[in-house]
């Protein structure tokens, strides 16, 4: 979250346009970067993108209070405000049919979890973010241990962000055949059972 590195994939040298600094002719001029992975930290890299110019936003920011060798540590009673400043950024750059996908989960303090989590959520609303969806990240090999007074942490959050209610979902793209178990459940069906029903909501403008 804090750092995205940059790196071109498709030529062995670093193109010209590239800035050691991990600044693009594309950005100064504008334009959104294509083909390329910018390195620099997020806070001074976002500046750069115009508005309206990405698809999707996927990341998984430093936990809070956690690897402060790496990351430098945030403690979760400042994690919001550290955080909202860059969700402001990520919300401008962000086309009106995007998303953005924010993988966090609540660390415990004292024995119970913090709130910083919720309370990232109401102010990324409050700054004009749909909290669209909640999908869930299962950990099948999380880490190990014990503890007295909750379970293992086997599964994180990936919260679904939107600026609009209409926005780009591609769901053919990962919908999988049913089992065959389907046709003996199928014959146990009523007639209302197996009528579908679409949706009669209508999503304002």
């Amino acid at each position: 979250m804090r750092r995205t590195h940059i790196k071109y994939a498709t030529t062995k040298r670093r193109p010209s346009h590239v800035r050691e600094d991990g600044g693009t002719e594309a950005s100064r001029n504008g334009r959104s970067p294509i083909n390329c992975i910018i390195c620099g930290d997020c806070n001074v890299e976002l500046k750069k993108l115009p508005s309206n110019s990405i698809d999707l936003i996927f990341t998984s920011p430093p936990y809070a209070d956690r690897r402060k060798s790496t990351y430098g540590g945030i403690h979760p009673d400042k994690y919001v405000e550290w955080l909202l400043p860059i969700t402001a950024e990520l919300l401008r750059v962000l086309k009106p049919t995007g998303s953005f996908v924010l993988n966090i989960k609540e660390r415990t303090v004292e024995g119970e979890r913090h709130t910083y989590v919720l309370e990232s959520i109401l102010g990324m609303r409050r700054q004009g973010w749909l909290w669209t969806e909640e999908y869930i990240w299962h950990k099948r090999n999380c880490y190990p241990g014990k503890w007295p007074n909750r379970f293992r942490d086997a599964w994180e959050r990936c919260l679904h962000f939107t600026k609009n209610r209409h926005f780009a979902m591609h769901q053919d793209a990962v919908r999988v055949p049913m089992g065959n178990w389907r046709h003996a459940r199928l014959r146990n069906l009523s007639v209302t059972d197996r009528r579908r029903d679409e949706s009669k909501m209508e999503l304002p403008c």
